[in-house]
């Protein structure tokens, strides 16, 4: 089966899944939290939570940047966000493509994208109580010496806030 025709499914399925659950919501006369300020209840390395149980998860890899590269590392950035609270919450977020006003980093950093062809950047759901957004990543050419550096990325909008993460350049 094509890779492209597997993607569709795969988004399709994803879409009669979320049509579901908001079907279940509304019938199941149980409250949707509604979006908090951008207040931080914890903040831990690479973990960001906000007042309705919304956990925005980031893990970092840093790789060796090839021999004739311009760059001194490979920092890729994989961020999630999980429903951790009890109740299902409104969220608005990326689906698709990070913008510059998302990323904020103590690094000189190039943002490499793939060519994807996204149907639309950000979404509005309702993620119940242990569901989480499919995984977003994101790579970047680091310019940066040797040494420690954080990145911060917004991946909610709506509440939003951001996660921090430290990574080292060897």
């Amino acid at each position: 089966m094509p890779t492209a025709l597997v993607r569709e499914a795969a988004r399709a399925r994803g879409i009669v899944s979320l049509a579901a659950l908001v079907t279940l919501a509304a019938c199941s006369g149980s409250s949707l939290s509604e979006p908090r300020d951008a207040n931080l209840v914890s903040k831990r390395d690479g973990v960001a939570t906000d007042a309705s149980g919304l956990e925005q998860r980031l893990t970092t890899r840093v790789e060796a940047a090839p021999a004739t590269s311009p760059y001194t590392a490979q920092l890729v950035v994989t961020s999630v966000i999980v429903n951790t609270g009890a109740a299902p919450v409104k969220l608005t977020w990326r689906t698709c493509l990070f913008r510059d006003s998302d990323v904020e980093t103590t690094a000189k950093v190039d943002r490499f994208e793939p060519f994807i062809a996204c149907s639309a950047i950000e979404a509005t759901t309702v993620l119940a109580a242990g569901q989480s957004t499919p995984p977003m990543e994101v790579t970047f050419g680091v310019r940066s010496p040797a040494g420690n550096y954080t990145l911060t990325l917004r991946h909610a909008l709506s509440p939003e806030f951001r996660a921090e993460t430290s990574f080292r350049v060897p």
